[in-house]
């Protein structure tokens, strides 16, 4: 019984983990960029500034209600947050304007009923595509063009995040969370996820069954 508790406790443990890493780490990645492009152009293009700037204040409003969520659940056990999550559904469009704000070309490709994903689905894909999304604002560069494409396909929502690989390889300390946590997330929905280049390519495939329940 102890050893079941432990479980289920290093389960939540790991859960939030992936629910901070996302919202906190993609936040940041987004506001960096975003704020770095507004100074360069600052003079030049003033209606790109104001842009950036309401990005920055959108993404920043929307990831202090998700982290109020996340430790609403950590003060009162595995119970509603105050704030919903976002999910493929509702968020989608917003998540993709945010990141067009700090300079990257994101182009989507939505072949799937999204309205009609269990919602699980929908919270667990949006925020796979939020971390390839933060992957790319990372290592991709400004301007850097992205795809992303949304679809269903033998009873599975496919999602693919395609953006180019960077002329010089990032290097990081320690590794990051981001890919490990999306196999996490696909793992658990009973799915796969694979990452790495495809020529000149870095691509981000996840494959999940419509039918997936936590």
């Amino acid at each position: 019984a102890a050893a079941e508790a432990r479980a289920a406790d290093l389960a939540v443990r790991n859960r939030l983990a992936r629910e901070l890493h996302d919202c906190v780490g993609h936040a940041l990645s987004a506001v960096t960029l975003q704020a770095g492009a507004a100074r360069r152009v600052l003079d030049a293009d003033p209606e790109f500034v104001r842009e950036a700037l309401a990005a920055i204040e959108e993404t920043t409003r929307r990831t202090v209600g998700e982290l109020d969520t996340v430790l609403g659940v950590l003060r009162d056990g595995d119970g509603p947050g105050t704030a919903p999550a976002p999910t493929l559904a509702a968020d989608l469009d917003g998540l993709l304007r945010r990141t067009r704000a700090g300079g990257l070309t994101v182009t989507a490709e939505v072949a799937a009923p999204l309205e009609a994903l269990p919602p699980v689905l929908s919270r667990e894909a949006y925020r796979i595509v939020q971390e390839g999304l933060s992957n790319a604002l990372r290592h991709a560069g400004e301007g850097a063009g992205v795809a992303v494409r949304v679809e269903v396909r033998a009873g599975h929502l496919e999602l693919t995040v395609d953006n180019p690989l960077p002329s010089v390889p990032a290097t990081r300390s320690g590794g990051g969370h981001g890919l490990p946590g999306i196999e996490s997330r696909a793992r658990v929905l009973g799915g796969t996820a694979h990452a790495g280049p495809v020529r000149d390519t870095w691509r981000l495939h996840v494959r999940l069954p419509l039918r997936a329940t936590l």
